[in-house]
């Protein structure tokens, strides 16, 4: 049986929680309802919490995104200055 990942874990200011933990929440809910451990209600339930999970990785990865063009376009702008 998969090990539950507790939501409670510490958060940073924006209580917004690490990618990677959301990664390891989603395989818990996979690995639970792959295995058929849950009935199909709970399934249901948990389905629609890692849609909710998968959301908030694709905003963190989205901000990640942002912030590699930012630092390349930073970068871009201070080599032409030279």
């Amino acid at each position: 049986m998969a090990k539950k990942t507790s939501k409670s874990k510490s958060a940073s200011s924006s209580d917004e929680i690490r990618y990677e933990e959301l990664i390891d929440q989603l395989e818990t809910i996979v690995d639970r309802i792959e295995s058929g451990e849950i009935g199909l209600e709970e399934s249901i339930k948990s389905y629609e919490e890692g849609i909710g999970l998968v959301a908030r990785a694709r905003g963190i990865l989205d901000r990640a995104e942002q912030r590699i063009v930012e630092l390349n376009a930073d970068q871009l702008d201070d080599t032409d200055t030279e």
